[in-house]
């Protein structure tokens, strides 16, 4: 008997020397973490027995959204990090009342961050009008100026949208504090005033400029240099191109052949670049020393040359676009011109041209080949030339080489017939505009609907034009058959091609006019003035 005991007694004393382990091991591990719990405990005992207390703060009513956040995300964000409730109730028009709960110090660190977010400054709106004509200045080119005034002032800028009008106004909305709408403000202003300034400089040049009597134009192309082909290389046609929402372009109509075929030149500074260059090309060609320092005694196809205009005996850009027999004088030619910067052309001889000195040729040609879109002529027969009567109308409504400010707008391109000119220069396609020509009392007249209304012409139902051929600009509208223009796809660079038909009157030999530029001439040799 007494053998089992002693073992059960020994097990019984190995669990409980396990159990008295196990037990310190347990209460070891509770008292480690005691003091942790304990600190927490004594945190949220501490908060518990706190006061609390509550304060209440005036905001505008502009910091209000800056404080609650999209749907109260950082009011919550506030109360959170705070241990804070927070609301809002309204004081008067302009303020509200944020009112603070809370222990003293989160209620402090509340307070501290509601006034930060309060003090920043509030974002205004302010539209401010401006000139429909200095809207281009404000917005520049593809946008570049009105970036620039975005870039200084760290304000948002835009310019509404808003119909052409008679030199109305158009609205400016400037966003951002108070400093940044006060700097978008001033650069603003400066750009109307460069407006203002630019304009009065070109009505002080429109004033100066006269009529030009011969406008019926010729044929661009071509891109030689004068001098020397290989050192001087002309600048590129002047294109259209508008910097108003709108596509608004304010033009001059320097020549016309027909409605299918004029030219235009943009208004701005290069207008008043354009006259000094005549002024400073007519003294320079009017002095003998200089015509023999740059005469010509091969002329070639596409050279640019200085030319006079003969109804005002003034100098201008041309281009060489045809050499021609001289059926009058075996051994000669006669060179058929265009006139670079305003679309007239002209017969001369070779002794009636000069080379062009190279810095005349720093500003970009002006005349720009336009057509009217939207129309075609009226005729039964479908007939893609333009009447007479077409034409002399179009020449009234358009005020051509008048200097009258017409609006335009592009609406479509049509390609260069490839029989027009000898070379092209850059084979940009022709732009299709509508005209219009605003009357004193703030009316609109649109040039195409006017023809249209008078039945010299009809509508086409489409942006895009038929590729008719424009009347030839050396062509007679008028019933008698006219000499037929020289065909200048046979050209060649020795100046071999079909010459016109005779005239019976010499002057015809050297100048091609037409019925109506003819009367022109009549009335100029009986006195009447005129040109520029």
């Amino acid at each position: 008997m007494k053998a089992p005991v002693l073992p059960m007694l020994l097990g019984i004393s190995l669990c409980g020397i396990s159990g008295a382990l196990l037990y310190v091991y347990l209460r070891k591990r509770r008292d480690e973490r005691k003091p942790v719990n304990g600190a927490k405990a004594q945190i949220q005992e501490k908060e518990r027995a706190a006061p609390t207390v509550s304060i209440e703060i005036v905001v505008r009513n502009d910091v209000v959204p800056l404080l609650v956040g999209r749907e109260g995300g950082s009011l919550r964000a506030i109360e959170e990090k705070t241990k804070t409730k927070i609301a809002f109730r309204e004081k008067d028009d302009s303020n509200q009342t944020c009112t603070i709960q809370g222990s003293p110090e989160a209620v402090k660190d509340a307070q501290k961050i509601v006034k930060q977010l309060a003090s920043r400054p509030s974002t205004v709106v302010e539209k401010i009008p401006v000139p429909q004509s200095a809207c281009g200045k404000i917005i520049g080119r593809c946008g570049e100026a009105l970036q620039e005034i975005t870039r200084k002032s760290q304000a948002k800028v835009s310019v509404e949208s808003g119909d052409r009008g008679d030199g109305s106004r158009r609205i400016v909305l400037i966003t951002g504090t108070q400093a940044q709408v006060n700097t978008a403000k001033l650069l603003i202003e400066e750009k109307v005033q460069e407006d203002a300034e630019a304009r009065r400089l070109m009505e002080e040049t429109q004033a100066k400029r006269e009529p030009r009597l011969n406008h019926r134009g010729g044929s661009s192309n071509s891109s030689n240099s004068s001098l020397s082909p290989k050192e001087v290389i002309p600048p590129k046609a002047e294109k259209l191109r508008s910097t108003n929402s709108d596509g608004q372009m304010e033009v001059y109509v320097s020549a016309i052949s027909s409605p299918g075929k004029f030219w235009v030149q943009m208004i701005g500074p290069q207008c008043a670049e354009l006259d000094h260059l005549v002024t400073t090309m007519t003294d320079y060609y009017d002095q003998k020393a200089n015509q023999e320092l740059h005469r010509i005694r091969e002329p070639y196809l596409g050279q640019i040359v200085a030319a006079v205009f003969k109804w005002d005996s003034k100098w201008y850009r041309a281009e060489v676009v045809a050499i021609l027999p001289n059926e009058f004088n075996d051994g000669k030619v006669v060179l058929d011109i265009y006139f670079l910067d305003y679309g007239d052309s002209a017969y001369v001889e070779t002794s009636e041209v000069y080379q062009l000195r190279p810095d005349f040729l720093t500003l970009r040609f002006q005349a720009i080949e336009c057509f009217l879109a939207n129309v075609k002529p009226a005729s039964i027969d479908n007939s893609p030339q333009w009447n007479a009567r077409a034409i002399e109308r179009f020449e009234e409504l358009t005020h051509v080489a008048q200097w009258k400010k017409l609006l335009s707008r592009v609406v479509s391109y049509r390609e260069k017939n490839p029989t027009e000119g000898t070379v092209k220069r850059e084979g940009s396609p022709v732009p299709g505009v509508e005209l219009f020509d605003t009357t004193e009392d703030g009316g609109d007249i649109n040039v195409g609907a006017e023809l249209v209304a008078e039945g010299l012409a009809t509508t086409i139902d489409r942006y895009s034009e038929p590729e008719l051929p424009a009347a030839s600009p050396k062509q007679k509208p008028q019933a008698p058959p006219p000499p037929s223009p020289p065909r200048r796809e046979n050209n060649d660079l020795n100046g071999h091609s079909t010459p016109p038909a005779k005239s019976t009157n010499r002057d015809d030999t050297l100048r091609f006019l037409s019925a109506e530029r003819l009367q022109r001439n009549n009335k100029v040799a009986n006195g009447v003035s005129g040109k520029t």
